[in-house]
């Protein structure tokens, strides 16, 4: 059962008083004779402790349906009245004791042993009322939860459900609308690259072979975890036949400590962004054009320059024919195009947004 040693569990009869029996010698009060009831089993003190010699765990105690009596648990019939023991219930057990290293267990005694002992009974009972209750019921006190409960939950629900529905009114509710093309916009860029002499830093195993004017000095990189001793409790478990085990258990304590490294700072040449080259016009009578970029130099010396990513924008501009408002909208070059000025399409508008949609244009009929 454990591999530290193993006590005796005390009682007090119910009957006649007696204190500190020995619950796994003393399955009846020596005074009176009245069986030992498990549910009233305590750790004894520190100093009265009675050690079982040689013990063998069998299992828990079964409790004698007629009589009360505790038998041991391979007991076929009661030692008290002899009644058949093959539907008699386990013996309850105490929860475990813990000290801290260094410091005592908590006191015990019969009386805390009961009150636990009707703490789990009342627990058990309502937890078998809550298994059998209809759905909103709430045992103890309380009122069913089936009204405020339920209202609230319905309220909650109803809440959710609103949003998502406004959610998607606002996002998916369109409408079909008459525009008319008032103008086309362009604009086209790129950036340019220029190779330059930057300060970076880096630890010395992440710095670049390329890297010049190399300094480096010691400091904080990380932290490890290294063990430093260790935290231990002492454990006291009922083992339900009128015998607790006690052992001893231990945890590794670590502390934080940090872990150096070689910060370095250098110099490297690189390519970094130094400025945007931007065309843009209006209109459709000229085509869209890259703006002259006017490379400084070419090649990977200091100071070049070479032409990066490229961008282009085309957006349209409508009138809305209802609410003679505009809107705009950024498309492919294909349909900008192709949407010639002053003409008429057909293109979704969110009716709540505003927005307009330009990903399903159609000519008007």
């Amino acid at each position: 059962m454990s591999d530290g040693k193993t006590y005796e569990m005390m009682w007090d009869c119910g009957a006649c008083g007696t204190p500190k029996l020995l619950a796994k010698s003393h399955k009846h009060c020596p005074t009176c004779g009245s069986p030992q009831d498990p549910s009233w089993r305590y750790f004894p003190p520190e100093d009265e402790k009675v050690a079982v010699e040689d013990h063998v765990f069998m299992g828990k105690d079964k409790v004698c349906a007629a009589c009360s009596t505790p038998n041991a648990a391979q007991a076929k019939f009661c030692a008290g009245c002899g009644c058949d023991l093959d539907d008699a219930k386990e013996a309850q057990t105490r929860s475990d004791q813990l000290a801290e290293e260094g410091q005592s267990f908590a006191q015990d005694d019969a009386d805390a042993a009961a009150a636990e002992a009707k703490a789990r009974r009342k627990a058990e009972r309502e937890a078998k009322m809550a298994a059998q209750a209809p759905p909103g019921y709430s045992s103890g006190s309380e009122e069913p939860k089936s009204k405020k409960g339920l209202i609230l939950g319905a309220l909650g629900g109803t809440a959710f459900v609103l949003f998502l529905i406004c959610v998607g009114v606002f996002f998916f509710w369109k409408k079909d609308a008459t525009l008319v093309n008032t103008g086309h916009t362009w604009e086209r860029t790129i950036q340019i690259e220029q190779m330059k002499t930057v300060s970076e830093s880096a630890w010395d195993d992440e710095v670049p072979r390329a890297a010049k004017q190399v300094s480096c000095k010691k400091q904080k990189r990380s932290t490890k975890k290294v063990a430093d001793g260790q935290t231990c409790k002492t454990r006291r478990k009922d083992n339900g036949d009128g015998t607790y085990s006690e052992k001893e258990e231990c945890k590794t304590k670590y502390r934080e400590e940090p872990v150096y490294g070689q910060k370095c700072s250098y110099k490297i040449d690189k390519w970094v962004n130094s400025r945007v080259a931007k065309a843009s016009g209006k209109g459709l009578s000229k085509q869209p054009y890259w703006p002259k970029t006017n490379l400084k130099r070419t090649g990977n010396c200091l100071g070049c320059e070479r032409e990066s990513t490229k961008h282009e924008t085309y957006t349209l501009t409508f009138k809305d024919s209802e609410s003679k408002k505009s809107k705009s909208c950024n498309v492919n070059q294909k349909l900008w195009t192709k949407v010639k000025p002053k003409t008429k399409w057909i293109g979704q508008i969110g009716v709540v947004s505003g927005s307009l949609d330009c990903s399903d244009l159609k000519p008007a009929k």
